[in-house]
C-alpha cells in the first residue's frame, strides 16, 4: 500500500468523522412541523346554519325542518343547488401546506378585512370559522386562514366562486317546477283576448283546433322550469292590467305578467304560490306565446305599468290644450306671410287658399297670440307650421322606441376578443341599448356570455 493510498484512506475517516458529529441525531433529524389540527370536516346533514360575511355584504342561511332558508338580508327561500354544492365542497375540505406567517402579507393573499368571514355551525353548537382569501394556483383552492391566528394556509376542495356569491345568487330563482305532462290546462289572457289550451287524449287543443306538440314543446318546458333572472323586494303598487297564465296540474297556480315601462325588455312576475315579485327577461315571455303564433301584445299594458300612472295625467292634459291653440292660430300666420313674400311663392301661394270663412271668429285670439309668435320668426314662415307637428312627435317617440325593441330576438355569445362596441357595430346598434336590454351596468363582457339584441327588421 503506497503512501498516498494511506493519506487518502486517512482523509476519508477525518471526514467521517466531522460528518458524525456535525449531522444532528436521528431524533433531531425528526421533522419538527406539523400541521395544526384544523378540523373542517362537515356533514352536511348535521350543519344548521351558514355566516357569510363579505366587506359589501353579508347573508346568513339556516335549515328550517329540512329546508334552507335565506334569514339575512331578506327573507326568502335558498336555492337548493347552491347550498348543497356548497356543503359537498366544504365537507371535502382539506387543509394544504403553510403559506406564510407574515400579517403584512395577508392582504396579498386577501385574507385580511377584504376576505370573506365563513362560520359553520352544526347541530351541537360547534363553530367553525374561516377567512376565505384568493383563488389558489388552481380552480379548486383557496388560501385561508383561522380568524385568531396569523397563518395563511392553502386549502383543496373548494373554490372561492361557490362562496363568493351575490346574495341573489343563493336566492331560489324557481317560480314554478311541475312536470310537462301533468299539466292538464293553461288559459293566457292578455287585454280583452284569452286562449285556453287542453290536453286531452288526443293531445293539447285551442278550442277546436288540434295544436302541434312542436308548437307547444315551448310553452310548455318554460312553464314547467320557470326561473327568475332577478328578485323585486320592494316595488311600487303595480295598477295596470297584467297578462295572466293560469296552469291546472297537481295544483292549481296563477302567475300574473306585467311588462316594465317603456321598453318591455323585462317582466314583473307574481305567482299566487308566493308574495315575492320576480323579473324575468322578454325572451322567457315570448316562449310562452309561441303556441298562439302572434306577437306578444305588449303595445297597451307596457305604458300602464308600475308608474306610468303618474306621467299619463302629467303628459295627457298639457299636450291637449295645446294643440288646439296652435291649430286655431293657423289663419293669423297669413299677415306674417306676407312680409317674406320674396323667398317663398310657393307657400304663399298655397295659404292663400285656406278658407276665409273661418277668419272672422278668430281675430281675437290671433292679436294675442302675435306677440308670442313674432319673436320665433327669426326664419320665414317655415317655422310657423310646425308647431302643430310637434306635439305628433312627441307623441310618435315611444312607438318607436317600442318599434326598436319589437325587432327580432337574437341571443349573442360573446366570442375571445369581442367588445360591447365590435358587437354593437356588428348588430348595428347602439352600446346604450345592449346594456338596456340586458340589464348592464358596465360595458365589460366576456367569452362565453350571452346578451339579448333586437335586430331591426
Amino acid at each position: 500500500m503506497n503512501r498516498s493510498t494511506i493519506l487518502l484512506i486517512a482523509l476519508l475517516i477525518i471526514l467521517a468523522v466531522i460528518t458524525y458529529f456535525l449531522l444532528p441525531s436521528e431524533k433531531e433529524r425528526e421533522a419538527s412541523y406539523k400541521l395544526p389540527t384544523i378540523s373542517l370536516k362537515v356533514d352536511s346533514a348535521s350543519v344548521i346554519k351558514i355566516e357569510i360575511k363579505q366587506p359589501s355584504s353579508s347573508i346568513v342561511m339556516e335549515n328550517v325542518g329540512g329546508t334552507w332558508m335565506i334569514t339575512l338580508p331578506h327573507p326568502s327561500s335558498a336555492e337548493p343547488v347552491a347550498v348543497a354544492n356548497f356543503l359537498n365542497s366544504l365537507s371535502k375540505f382539506k387543509v394544504g401546506s403553510l403559506i406564510s406567517s407574515n400579517p403584512e402579507k395577508q392582504r396579498l393573499f386577501q385574507v385580511d378585512s377584504a376576505g370573506t368571514l365563513l362560520h359553520i355551525t352544526d347541530r351541537s353548537g360547534k363553530i367553525v370559522s374561516m377567512i376565505v382569501g384568493k383563488m389558489g394556483p388552481s380552480f379548486s383552492e383557496i388560501y385561508f386562514r383561522l380568524p385568531d391566528s396569523k397563518d395563511v394556509y392553502l386549502g383543496e376542495g373548494i373554490d372561492s366562486w361557490t362562496i363568493n356569491k351575490n346574495v341573489k345568487d343563493w336566492r331560489d330563482k324557481s317560480i314554478v317546477h311541475i312536470p310537462a305532462e301533468s299539466m292538464k290546462e293553461i288559459t293566457i289572457t292578455a287585454g280583452s283576448k284569452m286562449y285556453r289550451f287542453n290536453n286531452d287524449s288526443s293531445g293539447w287543443r285551442l278550442g277546436d283546433k288540434s295544436v302541434e306538440t312542436s308548437e307547444m314543446n315551448p310553452l310548455l318546458n318554460t312553464l314547467s322550469n320557470l326561473r327568475a333572472d332577478d328578485f323585486v323586494d320592494t316595488v311600487a303598487e303595480i295598477k295596470s292590467k297584467p297578462i295572466t297564465i293560469d296552469l291546472k296540474s297537481m295544483e292549481n297556480i296563477s302567475l300574473s305578467l306585467y311588462p316594465t315601462f317603456p321598453d318591455s325588455t323585462h317582466y314583473f312576475v307574481k305567482s299566487s304560490r308566493s308574495q315575492q315579485t320576480y323579473v324575468v327577461n322578454k325572451w322567457t315571455v315570448q316562449q310562452l306565446f309561441k303556441p298562439i303564433g302572434k306577437p306578444l301584445p305588449v303595445s297597451a299594458p307596457v305604458q300602464q305599468v308600475a308608474e306610468t300612472p303618474k306621467k299619463e295625467p302629467v303628459i295627457s292634459p298639457k299636450k291637449e290644450p295645446e294643440v288646439q291653440p296652435i291649430t286655431v292660430t293657423t289663419p293669423t300666420k297669413k299677415p306674417i306671410t306676407k312680409e317674406p313674400v320674396s323667398e317663398t311663392n310657393k307657400l304663399e301661394e298655397g295659404k292663400k287658399q285656406i278658407p276665409t270663412s273661418s277668419q272672422p271668429a278668430k281675430p281675437s285670439q290671433a292679436e294675442t297670440k302675435k306677440p308670442v309668435v313674432e319673436p320665433k320668426q327669426t326664419t320665414p314662415a317655415i317655422k310657423t307650421t310646425p308647431p302643430s307637428a310637434e306635439p305628433t312627435k312627441t307623441k310618435a317617440e315611444p312607438t318607436k322606441q317600442a318599434i326598436e325593441d319589437e325587432g327580432e330576438l337574437t341571443v349573442h355569445t360573446v366570442a375571445k376578443g369581442e367588445t360591447m362596441t365590435t358587437i354593437a357595430k356588428k348588430y348595428n346598434v347602439t352600446t346604450e341599448q345592449i346594456l338596456k336590454w340586458n340589464l348592464l351596468k358596465t360595458i365589460a363582457v366576456k367569452p362565453g356570455q350571452e346578451l339579448y339584441i333586437y335586430v331591426r327588421k
